[in-house]
Order: structure tokens, then sequence, then C-alpha cells
């Protein structure tokens, strides 16, 4: 069953252009059609009714289903090329992260002119909406504006994890696995391809972050940071204690 995210528009529920674009004419939906509509964190079993050349939205019944990590996740991904950001920040979206930082590394090879920013923004924002509803998730992530390493900001309640391969005294996920499953925030950290410099290491380090392995192999950032975000979701959802 499809599933759409729902908007309140007055008394009556309604779909974003996109979603009733796809229902419309990708679906050829009728009246009548039903599917799962989210709306304040809430599901319910929705139908998409016709009515002269207008249309609405009617809630039938709320359902029960609980699609998303008990905790919450903050990926900071370089700014790597665009079918490879956009990769990443799909499958992040699917495997239940809850917020996407485009991060400003010194050897980023790609850079967002502050005059495209806005509509670069909303593009990613689109890509996470549409992994959102493939995946069934009840939240939608939010892509924020690119960040720089400084400006990087660990919370009390936060574990933070850099990935960074040259130094002998990181730690792999399973020795940090209980304190993992005890979070109620993580922050994960992944450079981009040149690799994060030891500056930048240092000031993550200095935050609180702790620095961890993902394998004997170099990984290219996308991978790392999907590989990473898959691993958290098992040792959270899967492993036992």
């Amino acid at each position: 069953m499809q599933q759409y995210f729902l908007i309140k528009d007055s008394n009556k529920y309604k779909l974003n252009d996109n979603d009733l674009y796809h229902l419309k004419v990708v679906l050829r939906a009728k009246d009548g059609y039903q599917f799962i509509g989210v709306l304040d964190d809430k599901l319910y079993l929705s139908s998409y009714r016709i009515k002269e050349s207008d249309y609405y939205i009617e809630l039938i019944c709320e359902m029960d289903r609980d699609s998303e990590l008990p905790i919450y996740i903050k990926v900071y991904q370089a700014l790597i090329r665009n079918e490879n950001f956009d990769l990443t920040i799909q499958k992040v979206t699917e495997l239940g992260a809850k917020e996407i930082f485009p991060t400003i590394f010194e050897r980023n090879v790609v850079k967002i002119d502050k005059s495209k920013e806005e509509s670069k923004i909303n593009r990613y924002q689109s890509i996470v909406n549409m992994a959102v509803n493939q995946s069934k998730r009840d939240f939608i992530p939010k892509v924020s504006n690119p960040i720089k390493v400084k400006d990087i900001v660990l919370e009390d309640d936060e574990i933070g994890l850099v990935a960074y391969e040259n130094n002998k005294d990181t730690k792999s996920l399973s020795e940090l696995k209980k304190d993992i499953k005890n979070a109620e925030k993580i922050s994960i950290v992944i450079g981009p391809e040149g690799g994060i410099t030891k500056d930048e290491y240092d000031t993550l380090i200095n935050k609180g972050f702790k620095s961890i392995s993902l394998g004997k192999r170099i990984l290219r950032s996308e991978t790392a940071t999907i590989s990473l975000m898959a691993m958290l979701a098992y040792i959270i959802e899967c492993e036992e204690s």
C-alpha cells in the first residue's frame, strides 16, 4: 500500500504537488483509492476522493505501526559528487536517519554556490521525502543548510562517531555497542573523498567525538556512510545486548 504525507488545508486534507502527481498520473488512482496517510507522526488508512474538478483526502481510521529507530541519528555527510550524495541521503533515510547535514571539509571537491544553496537543499529534501515514502517511515528527516566542521555541536546526551582511518586508537562498533544501545542521540561524521585532515579530526575529538573504524579497507565516502548507518541500525534494532 502506498504511503503519502498529508497536509491540512483549512478543514481538508491534501497532498503535496509531487505526491498528487504520482497518485493521479503514475498510479492513475480512481475515486476511493486507499493509501496510508501520515499526519503529525500518526498513520491513517486514507481514501482519495474526487469531487467535481477537485479532490480531498478522507481519513478512514488510525493505524498502528512503529517504523522508526528508537535513537535519534544525525548524519554529517561531506559534500561529494551529486549522484553519490543523492544516493547517500536516500539510503541513510531508508535506514532511519533523523537529520542530515551537508558538511564542508577542507578537502571537499564539491562546493555549493551560495546563490544555489536553497535550490540544492530543496532538491535534497525532495529525495529524502521520496525515500521516506518508499521505506514507509513515520518521520521526515530534515536536510539542513551546509555546515562547517568547526560548527558541529555535540549535545550532552549525544554520542559522536567519526570514521577515521589514520589513527591506531580507533574503536570498532562492537566495542561501543553498549554505549550505542544506551544513547538517546548519535551523530556520525563522514569525510570527503580526500579524507578528513588531522586538524579537522582533532577538532571533532576535542568536541567529544569517538574515533571509529569501519574495517581494514578504505571505503568511498558514500559507502562509509551507508555502511555505518546500516551497522548502527542493526546494533540498535537487532543485536542482543
